[in-house]
């Protein structure tokens, strides 16, 4: 997966995309890695996932904005598993 071009198409859709990994939660085994999602496609809303691997977060994350956001999403296949 291209993360830099699903970024940009992101941001080209209205998405403000941002990525995170936190090192306490790394070192605990947890769910480290979270990605937030928001912007005018999702109104007042916003998408947030935590997971343990980045894939998972990027799926999670990615299969919520489908759902819950205006206009049209399904060239996100390219980007899901």
């Amino acid at each position: 997966m291209d993360l830099e071009q699903l970024w940009i198409q992101l941001a080209e859709a209205g998405i403000t995309a941002m990525l995170k990994i936190d090192h306490e939660r790394l070192a605990e085994h947890g769910r480290s890695w979270t990605i937030l999602l928001s912007g005018p496609p999702l109104g007042d809303a916003f998408v947030r996932a935590e997971e343990s691997s980045l894939d998972r977060c990027l799926q999670v994350s990615l299969t919520r904005l489908r759902a819950e956001a205006h206009g049209e999403w399904s060239w996100l296949t390219e980007f899901l598993r």
